[in-house]
């Protein structure tokens, strides 16, 4: 179910009393017929057993079109509900009471439509701090929410000097894994002058580290020495994590550094012993190192879970080198049936051929 169709199940619950023409609500005439929304069960009640219900309380009347406010901001009878809202002294009083209500009693997205309702009349950031609070927890129990959390929060941007839609931006984006605009996110609410809890700097440091981590994964590939720079020092805080000592094993086998690279390959095993991307680095690596056997080893362990060609056809080099051409061959009939136009392949192919 999408959030639309969620509210106009909500709206559907309510209960619609047409009122005519002429009609006064405290000092506001009704110049055309208009139908009230209501949405306490009490008053369906008297409805359903045609109960007398001329002397309806103000209250519910102005409870429902807050509702209704909240719920589809395009309503018919919109501008209408806005007009009357406004000439009833304490309306919004009265209205915040009734979202505390909610809330203590743990209906937090009734409280959550009200409260919207309540944006459409008084859009402070008080009100937002509120509807943030509320938003956010329905968010983490339910995703359908999360575009309503990004939609109020970019509305809520636009109030000068109000820092938090940066804070719970940066909530959003680092539940779904996007780090880096979190980190962009509270450090601007931070530079707005958002208060600096323990909760929202702990946010900024590892927000910090992550996406640290993340351009020093980035930059292994061309830039080694700079990503190690990186790596290095943020294996203080996460050292508990084999991927930081399997990516600086990668740079420093980049570097041609394979006993140092051999060094982390063995960190990240004591972590985690069967992350097979360890076990075909240390392949490469004793490879590199002329260790023929030994690299064996590693790539028939991680060709068995992958039967991946580049694997297979480094088993095929080491069995080459180690002179042992009928495992060379065995290999290389196992790397054609994955994929006899890979370029490696033919290559290996041609040279086993020479080499008879």
């Amino acid at each position: 179910m999408d959030i639309k169709t969620y509210f106009s199940e909500k709206l559907s619950a309510l209960l619609f009393l047409e009122i005519k023409k002429n009609s006064k609500i405290n000092d506001y005439v009704i110049l055309d017929d208009i139908y009230f929304p209501v949405r306490t069960n009490e008053i369906i009640d008297k409805v359903k057993k045609k109960e007398d219900f001329d002397n309806i309380p103000v209250n519910l009347f102005i409870e429902g079109m807050f509702y209704v406010l909240g719920a589809d901001e395009h309503f018919k009878y919109t501008q209408e509900y806005k007009k009357i809202i406004n000439t009833i002294p304490n309306s919004k009083g009265f209205i915040k009471g009734v979202v505390f209500k909610e809330i203590q009693n743990e209906n937090y997205e009734e409280a959550y439509i009200i409260l919207k309702g309540l944006l459409r009349i008084e859009e402070t950031g008080e009100n937002y701090d509120k509807i943030f609070l509320l938003v956010d927890k329905l968010r983490s129990t339910n995703v359908m929410f999360k575009d309503e959390e990004l939609k109020l929060i970019e509305k809520a941007k636009k109030i000068t000097n109000y820092s938090n839609p940066y804070l719970y931006e940066a909530l959003v984006f680092n539940s779904e894994g996007k780090h880096e605009v979190a980190y962009i996110a509270i450090s601007k609410y931070i530079e707005s002058g958002g208060e600096q809890t323990t909760e929202v700097i702990d946010l900024k440091n590892n927000l910090k580290t992550i996406t640290s981590f993340q351009k020093a994964k980035e930059l292994v590939p061309t830039s080694p020495k700079e990503a190690l720079q990186i790596l290095i020092p943020l294996m203080d805080e996460l050292g508990d994590r084999p991927d930081i000592y399997y990516h600086s094993a990668v740079a420093y086998r980049i570097l041609q550094n394979y006993e140092k690279a051999i060094y982390y390959l063995n960190e990240a095993v004591a972590i985690e012993s069967d992350l097979i991307e360890v076990i075909i680095e240390f392949g490469i690596n004793y490879a590199s190192l002329e260790n023929y056997e030994l690299a064996i080893r590693y790539f028939r362990e991680a060709f068995e879970v992958t039967k991946s060609i580049e694997v297979c056809t480094n088993l095929v080099m080491c069995y080459i080198n180690v002179k042992d051409f009928q495992q060379a061959r065995l290999h290389l009939d196992m790397a054609k049936k994955i994929d006899p136009l890979d370029e490696i392949v033919i290559q290996l192919e041609n040279l086993l051929t020479e080499g008879k």
